[in-house]
């Protein structure tokens, strides 16, 4: 039976959206674009729903294990309601999963303007130059501990500003693909065993205000050497988007020129709702076209709070795929990543 983490921080990989013009993201990205952003939120009437996390990620095929981490904060104020800073890792082994959150007082979290550094108790990022991150931290129940040192691989890319992700006009979140793909080093020791890490990695940031309990969606994330790929794809909801970028060069899709189907599922007894565990993504533009067939691995579902609430089905992925740009022969890819899956819990109180 599954752990239940009934909390009401998100662990959320990406979310992604916005009315831009297809292949035109912001293209200059800096230290300070992936840095802490309340200061240019402040001061709305909708502050108690603002939410920013810094999320990471590994796969290691040598040792098969993976992990992600997500640093974050919500109601920096605060303004009623939850306000404090949390701290939640998932690591996939063979024969098991691992999920932990730590919560903090928000007296407990610093960030800088500047760049990504901050730090929530011990756990922090810290920046040794605009391609370098460290992330260390320790979970409270001394269960895991990690000392990784992310090297971008990838250009970063904005995906999202202010872009508007539910009905209500001021619920809008920005997303920053800040390392597409990165080289992965250092130690992950889970339950006394210490990995050495050296492998492909991720780290995307996230950061608004809307409400968490109504918003679904799908996300998925693959990278290798030269090419890198994301999917943030909403429920009911026009703002998808999607990107691929190979050997430097990056195709991107808006919600009417890709689809996302789910071809296999499984079931949730403890929740009692379905999750996909096969996927189908095609999209095609006057750009290029890229099919991807997803086939999960293991899943690890984490309750946000008391049911009825969001269920995050946090997801590891096989993905084999092809890009085609227009006038020339397809590029054929394989490879494992990440995925999510987004559903509202049916467990009786």
């Amino acid at each position: 039976m599954k752990q239940r983490l009934l909390w009401m921080f998100v662990c959320v990989a990406s979310l992604m959206g916005g009315a831009f013009a297809a292949d035109t993201p912001q293209t200059v990205v800096t230290e300070a674009d992936d840095a802490y952003h309340f200061e240019n939120w402040e001061g709305s009437p909708h502050n108690a729903s603002y939410t920013e996390w810094w999320y990471f990620n590994l796969y290691d095929a040598n040792d098969n294990v993976q992990a992600i981490f997500t640093y974050q904060v919500v109601n920096p104020l605060d303004l009623g309601g939850l306000a404090a800073a949390a701290v939640t890792v998932v690591v996939y082994q063979p024969n098991k999963m691992i999920p932990e959150t730590d919560i903090f007082p928000l007296s407990a979290f610093t960030a800088s303007y500047s760049a990504a550094d901050l730090t929530m108790g011990a756990d922090s990022i810290s920046v040794s130059g605009p391609s370098t991150y460290n992330i260390m931290g320790a979970t409270n129940d001394g269960r895991l501990n990690w000392n990784l040192q992310y090297q971008r691989d990838a250009a970063s890319w904005f995906a999202a500003d202010h872009a508007n992700v539910a009905p209500a006009p001021w619920e809008k979140m920005s997303w920053l693909v800040y390392m597409p793909g990165a080289n992965v080093t250092g130690t992950l020791t889970v339950d006394g065993h210490t990995y050495n890490v050296n492998c492909g990695g991720y780290h995307d940031h996230n950061w608004g205000q809307w409400d968490f309990q109504k918003v679904l969606w799908n996300w998925a994330q693959y990278s290798q050497p030269g090419l890198a790929f994301d999917l943030g794809d909403f429920d009911r909801n026009q703002s998808g988007r999607a990107g691929i970028e190979i050997a430097g060069q990056r195709f991107i899709f808006n919600s009417g020129e890709y689809t996302l189907i789910h071809t296999k599922w499984a079931f949730d007894q403890q929740d009692n709702i379905p999750y996909p565990v096969e996927s189908v993504f095609t999209a095609q533009n006057n750009r290029a076209q890229v099919n991807i067939l997803l086939q999960i691995q293991k899943t690890q579902p984490l309750l946000t709070g008391e049911p009825p609430s969001l269920v995050i089905y946090e997801q590891t992925s096989h993905f084999t795929g092809s890009l085609t740009p227009n006038g020339a022969a397809p590029i054929n890819f394989a490879g494992d990543g990440f995925a999510e899956y987004t559903s509202i819990s049916k467990a009786s109180q």
